[in-house]
């Protein structure tokens, strides 16, 4: 019986350490941007919608009528289904703005921390008590990337969206794997992006799970509010101008750099049939992965296909990419090779650093034609990267061998354990 509460007892330590490094990482933050003149500008512009929200939801008002006035974005629209907001914002909005944000960003951080474990297992990371301490040393790490600062700065939702869906992906999911992208789905709708994953993959079993999960949430959100669910799932799901303008420079999505490149503010017809091969040819390369023996692999390459097909791709949506950061890390030090670790490098690097504000490139440039070839490749440098490792992603996979001689970090890859 020993063995049991030491693991329970190990259990809970590594819980508090994550937690209490999450709710340090959160107060942090808070002190080093609420004290910066430009972030603080910034600073919970996405929550206080969503508190709104929750508040509309609680108040019987219309959620899409809803508009918060930001004194920076001027009037801003709640644009996620209504479960969203009935389940997730309603019990938020019960705490005034800085106990929210507080809670929420440390509560995000927890749910980033539960994500760097889970790829840490899915790389080979075997030892629970190295794992765990990577665990907690890679929170703090990937607390310091763009995407995760943007996140705790707007105070957005993604972690919790991404640790829902990288459940299905973990070694063991079992039979209600998809459930956790059913579910992230009914709360924001891009995570649909796996359930074609599934589909191409033809894991049909996990891809029924997620689409029932998916139409479950729909009628849970219909049940409560009928209303809001008629307008949404009726039209107003595919208005993506409710979102923002698709030139703006922290929108780092494909359509966001062919705007600037072509200097247009709006979106032409004729990209969906950019995006739309876009979008075959990264479904085409996660299918690639999967076959090649890398579930884990695919996930990553459908999530990137999702960041650079989207109308808009804020700078926090690309919190998507970590896991890969992760898994690639954790292959550089097994490999003990300077290549894949220079790759590391230069990601972080690239996904550290704001480099289109490093070359004067404004948020809402007045001027797309001024921008000069150099402006426009840090305007863009995501949208490139993202393409860059998604159709080199077959590389990363390993083919399986016919002999049992591959090592434990070897034989993860290629199962996606």
């Amino acid at each position: 019986m020993a063995a049991p509460r030491t693991d329970a007892r190990a259990r809970t330590l590594l819980t508090a350490a994550v937690v209490l490094t999450a709710v340090v990482v959160a107060l942090v933050a808070h002190a080093v941007c609420t004290a910066d003149p430009y972030w603080s500008l910034r600073w919970t512009v996405d929550l206080r919608v969503y508190l709104a929200s929750g508040q509309a939801v609680r108040d019987g008002q219309s959620l899409y009528d809803l508009t918060v006035l930001s004194p920076l974005y001027g009037p801003m629209s709640y644009t996620y289904p209504p479960l969203a907001a009935i389940v997730v914002f309603a019990p938020l909005s019960f705490l005034p703005i800085g106990p929210a944000s507080l809670v929420w960003n440390a509560a995000s951080l927890v749910a980033l921390g539960a994500v760097v474990w889970l790829t840490l297992g899915i790389a080979g990371v075997r030892d629970r008590r190295v794992r765990g301490a990577l665990a907690v040393g890679g929170l703090v790490l990937v607390s310091l990337l763009l995407p995760v600062r943007v996140q705790l700065i707007a105070g957005q939702i993604n972690a919790f969206l991404l640790l829902l869906v990288l459940l299905d992906f973990r070694p063991g999911a079992g039979r209600w794997r998809g459930a956790g992208i059913g579910i992230a789905a009914g709360l924001k709708v891009t995570p649909l992006i796996f359930l074609a994953y599934l589909l191409v993959t033809r894991q049909w079993a996990a891809a029924r799970t997620a689409a029932l999960a998916f139409l479950g949430t729909v009628a849970a959100g219909a049940a409560v509010a009928p209303g809001d669910s008629r307008e949404y799932w009726g039209g107003l799901v595919l208005e993506s101008s409710r979102v923002a303008d698709v030139f703006v420079t922290p929108n780092q999505s494909l359509s966001g750099a062919m705007a600037r490149a072509l200097g247009t503010v709006g979106f032409d017809r004729w990209w969906l049939v950019v995006l739309a091969a876009v979008a075959l040819a990264g479904l085409a390369v996660a299918r690639v992965l999967h076959r090649r023996g890398s579930d884990f692999l695919g996930f990553s390459a459908a999530a990137l296909t999702s960041l650079l097909v989207s109308p808009v791709s804020w700078e926090h949506h690309w919190v998507w990419v970590l896991p890969l950061l992760v898994w690639l890390a954790v292959r550089a030090s097994q490999q003990r090779s300077a290549g894949p670790a220079a790759v590391v490098v230069v990601l972080a690097v690239v996904f550290t650093v704001r480099w289109f504000a490093l070359l004067g490139v404004p948020e809402v440039p007045e001027d797309l034609a001024e921008l000069t070839v150099w402006q426009h490749i840090a305007a863009a440098l995501w949208p490139i990267t993202g393409l860059l490792l998604l159709f080199l992603g077959p590389l990363w996979a390993v083919r399986p061998r016919s002999n049992n001689n591959s090592s434990p970090a070897e034989r993860s890859i290629r199962t996606g354990a």
